[in-house]
């Protein structure tokens, strides 16, 4: 089931590889099989060989929380496209047509009715600038025929082109106000960004660290082994002395128990190598079915020095937590400043200008249509501005030869009386920015605990390797003297087991510190932000991922 649901929420998706020298480049999608990209070699016993900087690439690669990660970084990218299209202009198209019958109980109108058919068609433009202007731009074109005896042009036909400008001089004035969801849309995308740098660091963290336990478990395992051999040996060669008359046979039960315990050290053994290499094998995105894995690279033992300080500052540098809340502060900064600006008056000055054209025909309807004489009520055009504008493009033409302007200049003061929402909006981003400042610092003394605690663990296992390996050198020849005291009767089989015991305790403590003192060294350059370094991952900006329609969207 949990292998369905991934592959139903990842199916269809482009991620990139994380190469030293590219920017990135498309991942197939995941398959139900789980199929590794990198061929892996096998050696005698049918085990795959994994070295480190395979196993690296392969969850780099494969691992799906990477693709999650992704998809926030994509989803970042759009919430910032989408605040930056509220400045997208707006085309308005209009037209019209309409026909009415105009009944009117007037002395203008004795006939009682009067028809008009119109014609409208318009074309408009709206934007909004960064600085918290308004502008509007349209012109209309108009055709009415009318049998109304107040129109004295019928066709007639009319143009007009208006701007109209507003602008906030107080509330919501100046870039920094008006761009206050995109800059913190910017901030947004930067954190996703910094979030999957820290979740590849923390995925190359926990890989290092399942390989060299998967190293140490295989070791112990081998060393278990041998110790069972050796248990087993040593009842044999109990029981033949005892057949010789040389040993008490409470040596060959003894023996024999300690053949037992051994064996039981295996089976804990096995499984926990096999309980690991389950944890390594989810980590790479392979199928639990694949066959054993087996640490191709060897450990470090040589000696390491570090400099805490210059750690630290290169984790206050460099840490994507530390960076990401640096970027939630500024997004906080950022709020701040908007609320504060919320709390003035509003005092906004709005202009318009507009230019008119007209022409047409007289009107051929009487002034009086009872009259018995019909008198046009376009006869008096000739005198008018109008006489020799008849054709429908004259009303375009005198859009620039006429004078006809009609402009207003407005001015608007809001005053809110007692502001309690905008003054409580500025008390919670106040707020808001005191709680990231306190946990960044907050962060900055974890990131410093973290820095000195790898660095002392590190060195502590390095001391426990040279330790254990004296330890080991001191026991192996107690082991040899006893063995002879043994042959000779003069021990039992009891003193011989707990030497090998203490031998057996003493390697596993060198395998332990051999692998902590390697795992050390990997949180060590996972606090100082250097981990992704040592194996050439550059995190550069990550291309637009595409993503299959679904639903609607096909």
């Amino acid at each position: 089931m949990k292998r369905a649901y991934w592959m139903a929420v990842l199916c269809g998706l482009l991620s990139f590889s994380l190469d030293a020298k590219s920017q990135g480049r498309p991942v197939e999608s995941v398959n139900s099989q789980r199929s590794p990209q990198i061929e892996l070699p096998r050696n005698a016993n049918g085990e795959l060989s994994l070295s480190l900087n395979n196993a690296v690439r392969m969850a780099v690669e494969e691992n799906p929380l990477l693709v999650v990660e992704k998809i926030h970084i994509e989803q970042a990218k759009q919430k910032l496209d989408e605040e930056t299209g509220t400045f997208d202009p707006t085309l308005n198209l209009r037209g019209l047509v309409s026909h009415r019958d105009n009944l009117v109980a007037s002395r203008f109108y004795p006939t009682g009715l009067y028809v008009d058919a119109d014609r409208l068609s318009s074309i408009g433009l709206e934007t909004r600038n960064h600085s918290g202007g308004r502008m509007n731009g349209s012109f209309e074109y108009r055709r009415l025929i009318s049998t109304s005896n107040t129109q004295t042009l019928s066709p007639q036909y009319s143009a007009n082109l208006t701007f109209t400008f507003s602008q906030s001089l107080l509330r919501d004035f100046g870039r920094d106000v008006n761009n206050t969801k995109i800059r913190v849309a910017q901030k947004g995308q930067e954190i996703a960004d910094r979030t999957f740098y820290q979740r590849v660091s923390e995925l190359v963290q926990q890989v290092e660290s399942a390989y060299w336990n998967l190293f140490f478990l295989n070791q112990d395992l081998e060393a278990k082994r041998r110790s069972l051999e050796a248990a087993q040996g040593l009842f044999k060669q109990s029981q033949d002395l005892f057949a010789a008359g040389q040993i008490a046979s409470f040596s060959v039960s003894q023996a024999r128990a300690g053949v037992a315990t051994h064996e039981e050290d295996v089976l804990t053994a096995d499984n926990e190598l096999k309980k690991f290499e389950d944890r390594l094998k989810v980590l790479l995105w392979l199928d639990l079915a694949t066959p054993d894995l087996v640490a191709a690279d060897k450990p470090r033992t040589d000696p390491v020095s570090y400099n805490v300080e210059q750690s630290l500052q290169m984790a206050l540098l460099q840490r994507p937590e530390i960076q990401g809340l640096q970027k939630e502060l500024e997004q906080r900064e950022i709020e701040t400043k908007f609320a504060s600006n919320q709390t003035l008056p509003r005092l906004d000055v709005v202009g318009q200008y507009g230019r008119s054209g007209l022409s047409g025909l007289p009107n051929l309807t009487c002034v009086d249509p009872t009259s018995t004489l019909c008198v046009p009520v376009g006869s008096s055009i000739g005198s008018s501005v109008f006489a020799n504008d008849i054709r429908s493009r004259d009303s375009l033409s005198s859009l620039v030869t006429n004078n006809f302007n009609n402009w207003s200049v407005e001015v608007k003061l809001q005053i809110p009386l007692g502001n309690h929402t905008a003054k409580a909006q500025l008390s919670e981003a106040n707020l808001r920015y005191t709680e990231s400042s306190t946990r960044l610092r907050y962060l900055r003394d974890q990131v410093e605990m973290e820095i000195r605690d790898s660095v002392r663990e590190t060195l502590t296992a390095k001391k426990r390797i040279d330790s254990a390996r004296e330890t080991i050198t001191y026991l192996e020849d107690q082991l040899d003297g006893t063995r002879k005291r043994f042959e000779a009767g003069l021990a039992s089989s009891y003193d011989v087991l707990e030497v090998f015991d203490q031998l057996d305790k003493a390697r596993t403590n060198e395998f332990k510190a051999v692998m902590d003192f390697n795992i050390g060294q990997s949180k060590v350059r996972f606090s100082e932000a250097s981990i992704l370094d040592k194996y050439n991952i550059e995190l550069k900006t990550p291309p637009r991922y595409t993503f299959e329609p679904k639903y609607g969207d096909r």
